[in-house]
């Protein structure tokens, strides 16, 4: 089957909501676009009411999450399959299946676009298939739920062969299922918000506290409309990405005799400045390293609201050169990203990152360099958001072999709650998707994943 595109037509169309999500999926899935980009830019998405837009964005965040799940269905019924060449034709289908399988949207509205799109881009006779196809859907419904396949099949080959050997079958299940729903939202709250205060707060958000100074909760709001924004008194961050700096809170105490108010600490790569905010909110003396002038923007936006002013300095992390000895550096390293899969279901449909090698090597330097300005007896802590261990613990692993001047400073499980699971034999943080748990029917459980490794420089 040959894709016929009458691009004259389209251009005159008065576009539905429907229409736009095809052409956004179109270059989502096929061209490797990122739908935060589309939509910033797209003409089309901006014109769409507050409504219409929250329906986009769910359409095409659930076609992510479950293409595979859906293309299984929609070739079920299909006598000799769709072609994935096909562009159109499958795009259409798999928006369609979504709608009638997960988001219950009633069959007439689906049917009825699908085969006005199928004419559009592709012709009346695929029409008549479009039409066929989903009617049989809607016939069989039941029967579609019950042959569903396991939501890990919706997981790119790369990602499905590297989990399963990295973390179990059992695991990655689990980490699949958590992840075709969108994440709730995690807020970390100032130490000077007082305890009354966050009673409120929380009371407010109807939330949840799942950690010391953590409240998650579903609001689907935007967070300038969240009450208390603009006292800064709170900043978003996913619960698993605020513990790295509670474990080094920990360890700065364990580790030096001074007061925590003299520790010189470098944050490099701190944007958007969820760490930073954490340092500075316990009275340490921060200096933030960024490289991108976007996201340093984004950064000075962010303390700025919070009430913070810290020393940012624009350099690569790699080859930044402070005129001190920093006491303790952390390293939040760039990375494949691939534990914020739940919050970034494109990840889902991207072919296994061709810069892989590159992100290890500035890995690498970053580490090196870190190793070259760090003063005696001080600490470097190491964290991704990767669950490939090709980016956390081989890279610890060469870091000290090349450094035998260094050692790991392991962590134990009362360092901060709820980690016992997560300490690896090595001393490192390994923390899964699917490890946090929080035994209520309230909250949603499961965070981002993480890798944490902490080092220190001998005497």
């Amino acid at each position: 089957m040959i894709e016929q595109k009458t691009f004259n037509n389209k251009k005159k169309l008065n576009k539905t909501v429907r229409l736009v999500a095809l052409e956004i999926w179109i270059l989502v899935f096929y061209k490797n676009k990122k739908f935060d980009d589309i939509i910033k830019k797209s003409f089309d998405f901006n014109k769409l009411d507050k409504r219409d837009k929250s329906f986009l964005f769910l359409l095409i965040n659930t076609c992510m999450r479950r293409h595979n799940q859906a293309q299984k269905i929609y070739n079920k019924y299909s006598r000799f399959g769709i072609k994935k060449k096909n562009r159109y034709l499958n795009g259409i289908l798999v928006i369609s299946t979504i709608q009638l399988i997960w988001l219950n949207i009633a069959p007439y509205a689906v049917l009825n676009e699908a085969v006005n799109q199928a004419k559009i881009y592709i012709g009346e006779k695929q029409s008549k298939l479009v039409n066929a196809i989903l009617r049989k859907i809607v016939t069989n419904k039941n029967d579609c739920l019950n042959f569903i396949p396991e939501d890990k099949c919706n997981l790119p080959e790369w990602l499905l062969k590297s989990w399963t050997s990295s973390y179990g079958e059992k695991n990655v299940n689990e980490i699949a299922r958590l992840a075709m729903e969108p994440p709730p939202l995690d807020i970390v709250v100032s130490n000077k918000m007082k305890e009354s205060e966050l009673n409120q707060f929380k009371l407010n958000l109807s939330g949840k506290k799942i950690l010391p100074n953590v409240i998650r909760c579903n609001l689907k709001e935007s967070v300038e409309s969240l009450p208390g924004f603009s006292d800064g008194l709170w900043w978003i961050q996913d619960a698993a990405s605020q513990i790295p700096c509670n474990l080094l809170l920990s360890k700065i105490k364990q580790h030096f005799s001074q007061s925590i108010d003299s520790i010189k600490v470098v944050d490099m790569c701190c944007a958007p400045g969820g760490k930073t905010a954490q340092l500075l909110d316990n009275k340490l003396d921060v200096v933030s390293i960024e490289k991108n002038k976007l996201r340093s923007h984004k950064f000075k936006e962010n303390m700025k609201r919070l009430n913070f002013n810290p020393c940012l300095i624009i350099a690569k992390a790699e080859d930044y050169l402070p005129n001190f000895k920093p006491d303790v550096i952390l390293i939040d390293a760039p990375c494949s990203a691939t534990g914020t899969i739940r919050k970034n279901p494109d990840i889902f449909i991207k072919p296994a990152p061709i810069n892989l090698n590159d992100l290890i090597l500035t890995q690498d330097n970053i580490l090196s360099n870190a190793s070259k300005i760090l003063k005696k007896n001080g600490l470097i802590m190491y964290v991704t958001c990767s669950l490939q261990k090709i980016e956390g613990e081989r890279r610890i692993e060469k870091f000290l072999k090349k450094n035998q001047s260094f050692s790991i400073v392991p962590f134990f499980s009362t360092d901060y709650p709820m980690i016992s699971d997560c300490i690896t034999k090595e001393g490192f943080i390994r923390i899964l998707p699917n490890y946090f748990n929080f035994n209520s029917d309230d909250v949603m459980n499961g965070s981002d994943g993480f890798f944490i490794a902490l080092v220190k420089m001998e005497n």
